[in-house]
């Protein structure tokens, strides 16, 4: 038998094995490295058989995949319990109050509606400006002094005439300043229930508010 004949005949094997290989899996499994090693010993020189030193490395090369791909599985096992529980988790966390960061607040007609703001320091004055979706001020609060830190607001749903406004979202903007007039920085924060989660490659976003938010975006989860 012509070596060239040989060569080539394992290279089309090896050519069909890896085909097979690339639409099952992107890597070399072990029924393709069986199927390859059957063919090498099938068309080996028989004046130049495979050594018994080759076989044997050969094999523990086999045995090395054989175990790596039992490693793969039992990580790909537990990969998915982990995704399980982390979807069960998230899905906890439905019916909950998300505390973000954002301008914006969800009243319901006839109810109250909570804001949070972080100052950066003490505020001689605080003003608090609440605006329609067509960007209408529709109420304005002044909260006078305010203490550095977090600093929480009510809003009794009232526009400045004293008119109950219907449900909504509407934009909020918390400004302060210091004794001189100077301003200071506000780091405004919002809150919503958690009405639904969706998982984008295996991450949960929440649905809160009109908004989709990662869990990084959440500084604060309440009952």
């Amino acid at each position: 038998m012509a070596v060239a004949s040989t060569v080539s005949e394992i290279q089309s094997a090896s050519a069909t094995t890896k085909a097979e290989s690339t639409k099952k899996d992107s890597d070399l499994g072990k029924d393709e490295f069986l199927k390859l090693l059957t063919t090498q010993l099938q068309y080996q020189d028989p004046t130049q058989p495979m050594s018994n030193t080759e076989m044997v490395a050969q094999l523990a090369q086999f045995s090395a995949l054989e175990q790596m791909e039992d490693v793969n599985t039992n990580l790909t096992t537990m990969i998915t319990g982990q995704g399980t529980a982390l979807e069960t988790s998230a899905a906890n966390l439905v019916g909950k109050t998300a505390v973000y960061s954002g301008e914006e607040v969800n009243l319901t007609q006839g109810s109250t509606a909570t804001v949070s703001a972080t100052l950066d320091s003490a505020a001689s004055n605080v003003s608090v400006v609440f605006k329609d979706s067509d960007g209408n001020t529709v109420r304005t609060i002044g909260e006078g002094a305010c203490a550095s830190g977090a600093n929480t607001f009510t809003w009794d749903g009232l526009d400045d005439n004293g008119n109950e406004l219907e449900t909504g979202t509407y934009s909020v903007t918390v400004s302060a300043t210091d004794s001189s007039g100077s301003s200071i920085t506000v780091t405004q924060k919002t809150s919503a229930t958690i009405t639904g989660v969706v998982f984008d490659n295996g991450t949960p976003e929440f649905v809160a508010g009109g908004s989709t938010l990662q869990l990084s975006d959440i500084s604060e989860i309440d009952e």
